[in-house]
């Protein structure tokens, strides 16, 4: 996901750590992982920086509505006029469901006297099955037929493709897009399930519009599915501004984030991402992401490139450092729905950090590769709300350097691997008001780096703390907020608690938990391309800040202001 966009100003060679700078070493290595008072006192490094440009989870898009224009039924009877007493029932036309469940559904019928809007009424129950298991054109008919001896005849109408087919003023474009519909053969049973997702699967592709319509098709008892399908805006993205950084990295920053769609076959994207704060913070990144065949799994590769020089009360140590992300990974959406998905990621991570102090001729190196197993999921439900998010198990290794393996007394080289859930609750209430509802959870096996804690303050956390504050192996975060529709405007109020544990394996005595807790108020603006949002924060629980002891505002004070194109 990432590109270089600036090498830091100064090059180091990797060096060996000059002995009389091991105690310092050893010094600093202890104070980050003992207590939340000492690690107050220990200025950000790669891993720790890195961590903080992490993005909050994004709630999924809303999908394109699948046109259904299922055949008319035919114009209902009133009851009474001449009836019949029934012998038997006999089914035919029906594959999917057996004899036996079709049957259940009309239930004890014989010995029965039924009038003609009574025997529609059974052909109605198959067509009540067939509906409700997610078969929209299949119908149950009463065909000509002697009922004399009162011998009943249903026959059910499955509903088959007719023409399946993409169709657009690009006729390259269309044709390219039919192979998607592939799976849906003229002749087979039309079924939601299959229909829904070769449609949405077709429409979550990059750089196209489309419009899927169902309609009853030419033959008796066939439907054709017809796509439309257009170029969509080549290149989108946003541009922000924030103050959602790290006093000693720039807490003011700039963004630009790119995405171009379609760039070289149908469906690939490449994106790319910049930010730079006030205090020489630089990130950068490039990812390309393609289509693998088309039944919606997805390759991607990705490299960022970070650096930072810290500033404040650690400028005089002159310290600076990079990291470095590789990244390769697979996604396949194993449920693709309007109303419920779930989508499984692989990735392979390749970290490459480094930290210097030239004040002290300090210079430290760590790598580390993993590979993060997620699943991301979303439900929309009868409640008018949707709940999303993701779980994750990530194993791992670190590998320090000679001089930091010297220091390692919480063993946090070699194998690790920690789980991450996260789930959004969204819940539409009466009167325009709705509830965002957030909890975020980090278990571990052992002692992590930096680059793979969690860490409680900041914009996307408790924000009554500055970003950075409460870093630890393992905790939770909890996050609730009232919202008022007003059209372009959303006022809201929020509360937030979290819970730390910081070092997973603690090897000392001391206190190894903090908690944070605060509540305030925000307003954000939605204006076409334009959005903002300003939040004021309180802190309840927690005391004042560690990680910023020079700089406490309550309340605190967080904005972000974004243009879209």
């Amino acid at each position: 996901m990432i590109v270089l966009i600036q090498q830091t100003r100064k090059s180091m060679k990797k060096q060996q750590l000059p002995r009389r700078n091991t105690v310092a070493m050893a010094l600093g290595v202890a104070l980050i992982h003992f207590s939340p008072a000492a690690q107050a006192q220990v200025p950000p490094d790669a891993g720790q920086t890195l961590q903080q440009l992490q993005p909050p989870i994004a709630a999924p898009r809303e999908s394109q509505p699948l046109k259904i224009q299922a055949p008319l039924d035919s114009a209902p009877i009133a009851p009474g006029g001449a009836a019949v007493i029934l012998n038997t029932v006999k089914l035919s036309g029906n594959s999917v469901f057996s004899e036996e469940t079709l049957r259940a559904a009309l239930g004890d019928v014989t010995g029965k006297t039924f009038d003609l809007a009574g025997l529609r009424g059974l052909a109605q129950r198959i067509t009540d099955v067939y509906q409700a298991g997610g078969y929209p054109f299949a119908r149950a008919i009463l065909p000509p037929q002697d009922l004399a001896n009162g011998d009943l005849r249903i026959e059910v109408i499955e509903g088959r493709y007719g023409v399946v087919q993409a169709q657009g003023d690009d006729s390259v474009l269309a044709q390219q897009a039919t192979a998607f519909l592939d799976g849906l053969l003229p002749g087979s049973v039309i079924a939601s399930a299959p229909l829904e997702r070769a449609a949405l699967l077709l429409d979550d592709l990059p750089g196209i519009q489309t419009s899927a319509t169902m309609r009853p098709g030419t033959q008796a008892g066939t439907g054709d599915l017809i796509v439309q399908i257009a170029r969509d805006q080549r290149v989108r993205g946003d541009i922000g501004l924030d103050n959602a950084g790290s006093r000693y990295t720039g807490k003011n920053r700039v963004r630009a984030n790119v995405d171009i769609n379609s760039p070289f076959l149908l469906g690939d994207q490449l994106t790319v991402r910049a930010l730079l704060s006030e205090e020489k913070l630089w990130l950068g990144s490039l990812g390309y992401s393609l289509p693998l065949g088309t039944s919606g799994l997805r390759g991607n590769v990705g490299y960022s490139h970070t650096s930072y020089e810290l500033a404040k009360e650690f400028a005089s140590l002159h310290a600076n450092g990079t990291a470095k992300v590789a990244s390769a990974g697979l996604s396949y959406p194993i449920l693709r729905s309007q109303k419920a998905n779930l989508t499984l990621i692989a990735t392979y991570q390749s970290k490459d950090l480094h930290d210097n102090r030239d004040s002290t001729r300090t210079y430290e190196s760590k790598s580390s590769q993993s590979m993060p197993l997620a699943l991301q999921f979303d439900y929309r439900d009868a409640f008018d709300g949707i709940t999303y998010g993701s779980a994750s198990w990530t194993p791992g290794k670190l590998k320090l350097d000679a001089g930091l393996t010297a220091v390692d007394d919480y063993k946090s080289n070699g194998r690790f691997h920690k789980v991450n859930l996260d789930v959004v609750r969204l819940q539409s209430l009466p009167a325009g008001f709705n509830l965002m509802a957030h909890l975020s959870w980090q278990q571990a096996n052992k002692n992590l780096d930096s680059s793979e804690k969690l860490s409680l303050g900041g914009a996307s956390g408790v924000r009554a703390y500055p970003s950075g504050e409460a870093t630890g192996d393992e905790g939770g975060l909890a996050q609730l907020e009232l919202r008022y529709d007003a059209g372009v405007y959303t006022p809201y109020a929020f509360m937030d608690a979290g819970r730390i544990t910081v070092n997973a394996k603690p090897v000392a005595a001391g206190d190894n938990r903090r908690s944070l807790s605060g509540g305030g108020l925000g307003l954000r603006y939605q204006r076409q391309a334009w959005s903002a949002d300003v939040a004021l924060a309180w802190r309840s629980i927690g005391g004042r800040s560690l990680s910023e002891t020079n700089n406490d505002p309550k309340p605190r004070v967080w904005l972000n202001v974004e243009y879209r194109f």
